[in-house]
């Protein structure tokens, strides 16, 4: 069990790493929103100390060492940093990756947390439902919806209006509940031993699951959770890495998810087209590297494999941006900005994904999701990487008639002087 939190534990410093590289091209300059200031759209921003004192009418997306919210924020909290302190108002949802959580705000939505130690002050407030993520776990506050929690040592006080369910007490954990606790729902706890529920509590009902040490459970079950919560911090890292792209490039992408909505048939020919070259390209690399030892110069073969490789990294890495741009686009109607679209595409395809994989560990079902889940992932292939040549060739045709018009100028020019 330890050893699970410590690669939890492990995996969000990663990304901490790993996010300060895109958010030192991404995020906003300005990291600090003061009292009575109100800042327009979504507020993308990184730094050693990230503070929202005001309002901000969008989404707050940020990576930093310390963050701090008292204000209000319109859209979702996206955080990662190392200590994270959560007050104000949320209208949206908050998902964070930290080592420290500390939240006292009002939540009109989820709440999604990951870190080394969680604290859900007795003032905070989640409208709809917890899921915390843990090696301690203290949570005095009122909950809404339902409630779900991993955690090594977890304490519970305050009020939940729906479902509490504790999950994987192995005989190392720690489970208490503060007198006055109040659970409306049905507390379902899952442990190696029983948990007696005190007689200063109120829980409405009560469900014991007993599981089996960790070193004789099914191993099955757990890689399933590690593999989610893994997809999950994956898409983190992807979505700031569009977002480095989509600042150095703000036209590119954008351009992309466009040609995807309007010409969706043109961008799957074009895919497909590119698929066939990549096949065809390979065998003429193969081809070359036999000539290499024969006839030509091993230039010619080391620049057909930098160009083939190039082509490969382009449309494997980038390929599901425009098609995320192009969900986004289509899901919000366009009515966020493109980091809050951009988001919101790249979320909906993890979602997908997330989904199909557990459908494939259902037996009954699994030959059917299996052909899904490689239909999917083609088909964001096919439909990015057409979108993204496309927009290549566009680029560069422009830039040739933009390079003759110059030179149709400049010649003018010489002329005239003559």
């Amino acid at each position: 069990m330890k050893k699970g939190w410590m690669v939890l534990v492990c995996s969000v410093l990663i990304v901490f790493i790993l996010a300060g590289t895109a958010f030192a091209f991404a995020a906003d300059e300005n990291s600090t929103i003061r009292a009575g200031e109100t800042r327009n759209g979504d507020f993308i921003t990184g730094g050693n100390t990230v503070v929202n004192d005001g309002t901000v009418l969008g989404d707050f997306i940020a990576g930093a060492q310390v963050l701090r919210n008292t204000g209000v924020v319109e859209g979702d909290l996206i955080a990662v940093s190392s200590d994270i302190n959560i007050g104000g108002r949320i209208m949206g949802s908050v998902r964070t990756g930290s080592n420290n959580v500390n939240i006292s705000a009002v939540i009109d939505r989820n709440a999604m947390v990951f870190a080394s130690n969680v604290v859900v002050n007795e003032n905070a407030e989640i409208r709809r439902n917890a899921y915390l993520f843990g090696a301690v776990i203290s949570s005095y506050g009122r909950v809404s919806g339902d409630t779900i929690i991993y955690g090594g040592d977890v304490t519970l006080g305050g009020t939940y209006e729906g479902d509490v369910k504790i999950n994987d007490m192995q005989e190392g954990s720690v489970f208490r509940m503060n007198p006055g606790t109040v659970i409306k729902g049905k507390l379902i706890y899952k442990g190696v031993t029983r948990y007696e529920i005190p007689s200063d509590v109120q829980v409405g009902d009560y469900e014991y699951i007993q599981i089996a040490p960790a070193s004789k459970q099914d191993i099955n079950n757990r890689v399933n959770i590690w593999n989610i919560i893994k997809k999950i911090f994956t898409m983190l890292i992807y979505y700031l890495f569009a977002l480095l792209l989509y600042k150095l490039f703000p036209r590119f992408f954008v351009r992309s998810g466009d040609f995807i909505e309007a010409k969706p048939i043109s961008a799957a020919g074009i895919g497909i087209a590119t698929l066939g070259s990549l096949v065809a390209g390979s065998l003429l690399l193969v081809l070359l590297l036999i000539l290499v030892l024969f006839i030509i110069k091993g230039s010619v073969f080391l620049f057909g494999l930098l160009l083939f490789v190039f082509v490969m990294v382009v449309t494997i890495l980038f390929a599901d941006i425009p098609v995320s741009i192009w969900l986004g686009n289509v899901i919000t109607n366009r009515k966020f900005g493109i980091p809050g679209r951009l988001a919101i595409g790249i979320g909906t395809i993890t979602v997908v994904k997330i989904i199909l994989e557990i459908l494939n560990t259902i037996s009954s079902v699994a030959p059917v999701t299996g052909v899904i889940s490689f239909v999917v992932n083609v088909a964001i292939w096919i439909f990015g990487t057409g979108a993204i040549i496309k927009i290549i060739f566009e680029t560069g045709k422009a830039a040739n008639l933009q390079a003759e018009a110059e030179a149709i100028v400049l010649e003018s020019n010489e002329s005239t002087e003559i």
